[in-house]
């Protein structure tokens, strides 16, 4: 007894001392955040704040840091070629002169003006030459010796980070891009580069082994005996391209994040409630107890033995306030956070709803100032001028980016991308905060609690060798809660090509497209979307938010099923379309209600997966949107019944 107790005291020890080095690091955070944000274009301020998300344990955060110095850096060496000046804030020498220099709440006044602009022409320039003038008087250019003396430290950051992430593609370009450095020669910083290119490698030989490892088994048991490859063979086989160019973030709600409202407050409620009333008035919706997903995992037999210790998790819902009969469409709503991927379609701008004949009686409308922006009516078109449309307006770069994607894995996720760029759009022309935005304040992300401490468990380091039995590198690095999909490209790259497409200086308006709050939409997004096949390829080709349609929870066995065209709808299902398996409410029974649709009280139960499929194949394909693995009536009988435990009658 004594050895346990001293075991806890010191797990209680030692869990108090990372909570206190969290706190301060998150106090440091604060500090780098408000100088970087009141010094945008000062590539040391980028650094700074990227060595201190990665301690954290924020490597994407870290990596989005990284990269936007290195950019500035490039600057530095090659003015022409770039589009920003690498400068810093002369006398900003600590977080107390921000203050003395004007700047409201770490953000200069005139960043913030930047950053509600709903479009600009050139970084940097301003209507306003006299301002310009006093502007330049209070900055001097990042010099080449201060390029020579970080730019080994960016390069380390970077790749460093993205290796943690997972995206291992990126990080070996940055990698060799850093090796094949001129006019810079740090011995230290070259052999951790060394080693960080050795972690990729090691990260190859790991996926080929196991690809080969399934390749055998799917074609012989016999083969599968057979003597297997050594590392350095499979490294022989080594192809930049083939490394992973997705990794993964930690999905959380960030602890400096001040905008995600209390969602179960009374006046939340209340106001739900009265913009429900308007697309579904028979429903209301409530607060629900769920079992927690956050712990689960795709082989969950350990969560799905359930219990008096199962972990809840309490997330709003919708509920029947009134019978609704099978067949009633009871809930109509539109959105104009919506996306598609089709380069040249005959959808609306605005809803993605079809656009009409030329010879209906409501014919299309276009917009006056732009080429190819058609809308279904009248009302669409003058709501998006409201909603998101001048930021977009006239804007030809944008059309490009992330449409007619070809490989079909990929669409899902460049329709993400254009669901953030939709947002952005709606940020500029709106000026809010992104997460205030009324599409996705409310809705869940999808959210794993942080740990005690704040801080993830420090990864272990590397084995020199992987014997052939071990698992990728990073596998154990990664705490939990990383399961939101990462990639520079979609997360970084692509993000800062849209903001410059729309004329707006991704490093002055850092405090409203910072890397985290696009992090937090991406987990909103994935776990609230809607999405429509493509007739063509079957691959999704349009998706759209639609935050109170969104807050009916998922089950398997659903009982509406909804359509969208415009606007998206949920029709109360009858009998004979409810999911037939085995287990409890399976059979419709005398007076169950079963074939009488929705009664009063009764949750709506959506679903995020072709319920059609086997239990495994509906968790897997619902594990992105839901944050976990499945842990509905059906899903866990159906496992139960695989497993053969029998059934729990109730």
């Amino acid at each position: 007894m004594s050895v346990q107790i001293n075991s806890f005291n010191s797990y209680d020890i030692d869990k108090t001392k990372n909570k206190s080095a969290g706190i301060a690091l998150l106090k440091q955070r604060e500090d780098a955040t408000a100088l970087l944000y009141a010094d945008p274009h000062n590539p040391m301020r980028h650094l700074q704040r990227g060595t201190v998300h990665f301690e954290l344990g924020y490597p994407d955060l870290a990596a989005a840091d990284a990269y936007r110095a290195l950019t500035l850096f490039e600057a530095v060496i090659d003015p022409d070629s770039s589009e920003y000046k690498a400068h810093k804030r002369v006398g900003l020498d600590s977080v107390d002169s921000i203050g003395s220099l004007g700047f409201v709440d770490g953000v200069a006044s005139r960043h913030i003006r930047d950053a509600e602009k709903s479009s600009g022409n050139d970084h940097g320039n301003s209507e306003d030459g006299d301002e310009e003038d006093e502007e330049e008087v209070c900055f001097e250019p990042v010099s080449q010796d201060e390029y020579t003396e970080h730019i080994w430290q960016v390069y380390i950051l970077l790749v460093k980070s993205l290796v943690q992430c997972g995206c291992m593609r990126d990080a070996y370009h940055f990698c060799i891009q850093a090796m094949n450095l001129s006019g810079v020669d740090f011995k230290c910083s070259f052999d951790e580069l060394e080693e960080q290119l050795n972690t990729i490698k090691r990260s190859c030989v790991a996926s080929l082994r196991s690809r080969k490892r399934r390749e055998r088994r799917v074609l012989s048991s016999a083969i599968e005996d057979q003597e297997q490859e050594t590392d350095d063979e499979l490294l022989a086989e080594f192809e930049p391209a083939h490394l992973d160019g997705q990794g993964f973030a930690r999905r959380v709600l960030y602890p400096w994040n001040t905008h995600e409202p209390d969602r179960h407050a009374p006046e939340t409620l209340q106001l739900l409630n009265e913009r429900l009333k308007k697309v579904a008035p028979k429903c209301e919706v409530r607060s629900i107890a769920l079992p927690a997903l956050y712990d689960s995992t795709t082989d969950s037999t350990a969560a799905g033995k359930g219990g008096e210790g199962e972990k809840t998790s309490v997330q709003l819902g919708l509920v029947a306030t009134q019978n609704i009969a099978p067949g009633e469409t009871f809930l109509h709503e539109s959105s104009f956070l919506t996306a598609t991927n089709r380069l040249h379609d005959d959808l609306c701008d605005a809803c993605n709803g079809p656009i009409p004949d030329l010879s209906a009686a409501d014919p299309s409308v276009a917009c006056e100032n732009c080429q190819d922006t058609v809308f279904c009516s009248q009302e669409c078109h003058d709501l998006a001028q409201s909603i998101y449309h001048p930021a977009e307006c006239g804007k030809e770069g944008l059309e490009a980016i992330g449409k007619d994607i070809q490989d079909p894995k990929d669409k899902a996720d460049y329709l993400y991308l254009l669901l953030l760029r939709r947002a952005i759009a709606m940020v500029a022309t709106q000026r809010i905060h992104p997460l205030d935005l009324q599409e996705v304040k409310y809705i869940w992300g999808d959210f794993y609690p942080l740990d005690d401490g704040l801080l993830p468990p420090p990864p272990p380091p590397p084995p020199p060798l992987l014997p052939p039995s071990s698992p990728s590198p990073l596998q154990s690095s990664q705490p939990p809660s990383a399961t939101l999909p990462f990639s520079f490209h979609l997360t970084i790259l692509q993000p800062t090509r849209l903001l410059e497409e729309m004329g707006l200086d991704p490093f002055t308006t850092l405090p409203l497209y910072d890397t985290w709050i696009l992090n937090t939409l991406y987990a909103k997004f994935r776990g609230t979307a809607s999405g429509r096949l493509s007739t063509w390829d079957g691959g999704p080709e349009v998706c759209a938010v639609h935050p109170l349609w969104c807050l009916a929870n998922h089950s398997c066995d659903p009982n509406v099923r909804w359509e969208w065209g415009g606007k998206i709808t949920f029709t109360a299902r009858g009998e004979e379309e409810r999911v037939r398996w085995g287990g409890r409410g399976g059979e419709v029974e005398v007076g169950s209600g079963r074939g009488r649709g929705i009664r009063k009280g009764e949750e709506i139960l959506n679903y995020y997966c072709d319920v059609g499929l086997g239990v495994r194949e509906r968790r897997e394909w619902a594990r992105g949107a839901l944050g976990g693995t499945c842990l509905c009536e059906r899903c866990m009988w159906e496992e139960r019944d695989e497993r053969g435990e029998g059934v729990l009658k109730n």
